[in-house]
């Protein structure tokens, strides 16, 4: 759940049937809009399960495999990873689909798209993307999706994950992530 309160508007990845992005009016909670992989409605959202279908490394497929997780930058717009597919969703408040970025393509099992977090310059210039099963954070130029950078490896000491799952970033630039698995823990990166 991420929340714009100057909007009055509260964002929900559900990733049930393989994901969407609602949103609900802050106040009320009542439904005022919503969207599935590349913008589709609502309703045109398929629940056949060749359309989540997804090989390592090969074509995207059509609707949001699973794990959907967002936020949103600044300058509006919607980031969504769909970790279980290696990639990353972009598109207006509005749903209306931008472009998509490919990371670690051939991660299998559980992806490489996990929480998405802003770097904390005034123009969100990066995208640090957590990474559950190669167990690394991405930095990725948020204009292209290119790979800039990344920190980590799978392991028990510190600076290394056992399950990253989530990320935060602070205003001072501070990096926070939260294990699964056997890591169970929480890093601060200063």
């Amino acid at each position: 759940i991420r929340l714009d309160e100057p909007a009055g508007e509260m964002y929900v990845a559900d990733s049930y049937l393989g994901g969407r992005v609602m949103v609900f009016d802050l106040k009320t909670f009542a439904f005022k809009r919503g969207w599935g992989a590349y913008g589709h409605k609502l309703q045109d959202i398929t629940t056949d399960y060749a359309d989540r279908a997804y090989t390592p490394g090969g074509p995207m497929p059509k609707e949001f495999r699973g794990h959907l997780t967002l936020n949103f930058s600044n300058d509006g717009l919607v980031y969504a990873a769909d970790r279980n597919a290696n990639r990353i969703h972009v598109t207006d408040k509005q749903g209306k689909f931008l472009k998509e970025f490919i990371l670690a393509p051939q991660t299998g099992g559980r992806g490489s798209t996990g929480g998405v977090a802003f770097s904390p310059d005034r123009q969100q210039r990066l995208l640090f993307i957590s990474d559950l099963v190669n167990n690394r954070i991405w930095f990725l130029n948020r204009e292209d999706g290119k790979v800039v950078g990344q920190i980590g490896g799978m392991g028990e000491s510190g600076g290394q994950w056992f399950g990253l799952h989530m990320i935060a970033v602070d205003p001072q630039g501070n990096i926070y992530t939260g294990e699964v698995f056997n890591g169970e823990r929480v890093q601060r990166f200063v």
